[in-house]
């Protein structure tokens, strides 16, 4: 049976570690990358640019089905939630990507366009949102809620119970201890060591975390 066409939407770094983990699944043929800035012909690894956002639409008419947000995200996930909500309108469907090397208890549940990076665990219980980032050798302990448009940095450690609202960052190396409820929109600083829950719209960084900042809403 011939593999699924699929397009990735968003150029840089984070798109090669999804080039990466497609190649190794085998079971989508990447048509071309859609970026905003990128000059249409030129190529990530090798797979070549070959529209921007606009362009979506026209791709959808010729039969491509299949998209992947392949934009990273740095404390700010707004813009992957625009070009997922964008392709979805256009009836876009979006593939769970789970790569190789990762640990996944059967129960846990995954929505979709997510991405669960290479030496992620994921216990019993927990749910994972739309269009997430699990980033290399994060660790989803039992029962933990991460809500839609989210990205958890390599390293991040979530104890059991943990919530994470939508559109929050979790960045490189940090630690949230069991039960703690994150809002949404909320930036955790990396290798900040979260011990009380934290209210929406609000970069935390340290150790224990401490708002530095509130966000516009």
């Amino acid at each position: 049976m011939n593999n699924k066409e699929l397009i990735l939407i968003g150029g840089g770094g984070h798109c090669k570690m999804i080039i990466s983990q497609l190649k190794k699944i085998n079971r989508f043929e990447i048509i071309g990358i859609i970026d905003k800035y990128k000059p249409i012909g030129s190529r990530v690894l090798d797979v070549e640019i070959i529209g921007k956002d606009e362009d979506l639409k026209s791709l959808y008419e010729r039969g491509i089905r299949y998209a992947l947000i392949t934009l990273g995200s740095v404390e700010d996930n707004l813009k992957r939630q625009s070009l997922f909500d964008l392709a979805k309108k256009l009836g876009y469907e979006f593939p769970i990507l789970i790569a190789p090397g990762t640990l996944i208890d059967k129960d846990v549940k995954i929505d979709a366009g997510t991405v669960i990076l290479p030496g992620s665990i994921i216990n019993v219980g927990s749910t994972i949102g739309k269009n997430c980032i699990l980033n290399s050798g994060s660790i989803i302990e039992h029962d933990c809620q991460i809500g839609n448009h989210c990205h958890i940095a390599p390293g991040a450690h979530l104890s059991g119970g943990v919530e994470i609202g939508d559109l929050s960052f979790v960045g490189i190396g940090s630690t949230i201890i069991q039960g703690i409820k994150i809002g949404k929109n909320v930036t955790i600083g990396a290798g900040s060591v979260v011990i009380r829950d934290i209210p929406e719209n609000t970069i935390v960084v340290g150790n224990p975390a401490k708002i530095i900042k509130h966000k516009d809403a």
